[in-house]
């Protein structure tokens, strides 16, 4: 009975050697599909990343640039005041091309971080020579000019009657 024994053994070490090479096999065939999925999700997650960061950055433009016009309009606004306390105030100084400026920010105009730059012409402020005021607002790179034509009424002492507000595209 030893030799049936002893000659069985080996048979069955043999078919346990087969299972094990074939499930070697296998093993080794699904390496390079764990290598692929994993390199697809890798480049998913940069393409995730990387989208993300475009949109803060065009996020953040789209602030600074609606930051630029409101500065714009504020330093427009300032201009109406200042005309409606002296309707002949425009600019006299032949040296700038502002009359004056807003920082909206520490240093705002000197960095170009937060500022507006005004303005006014010295036109009479009548239909056919109106006041125009020029407010251009800058935050940054981003800078968006606003324009106001003003007209006085005659029958009223002067008071501003008319404003026509219009975004000036570059």
């Amino acid at each position: 009975m030893k030799s049936r024994a002893s000659a069985k053994e080996p048979k069955s070490y043999r078919a346990k050697e087969r299972i094990f090479a074939k499930e070697l096999r296998r093993g080794i065939a699904s390496l390079p599909i764990i290598l692929a999925l994993m390199i697809l999700i890798v480049a998913v997650a940069v393409g995730i990343t990387t989208l993300s960061f475009t949109e803060n950055l065009i996020s953040a433009g789209d602030n600074n640039s609606a930051q630029a016009l409101q500065y714009a309009e504020g330093g427009a606004r300032d201009a109406l005041e200042r005309i409606a306390r002296n309707k002949t105030y425009g600019c006299t100084s032949a040296t700038s091309s502002n009359c004056y400026s807003i920082d909206f920010a520490t240093n705002g105009c000197a960095l170009g971080t937060g500022c507006a730059q005004v303005v006014v012409s010295t036109s009479t402020g009548t239909t056919s020579a109106p006041k125009a005021i020029t407010s251009t607002g800058q935050v940054g790179a981003n800078i968006r000019i606003v324009g106001v034509q003003v007209i006085f009424d005659t029958s009223t002492y002067g008071q501003i009657a008319t404003t026509t507000w219009t975004e000036i595209t570059q």
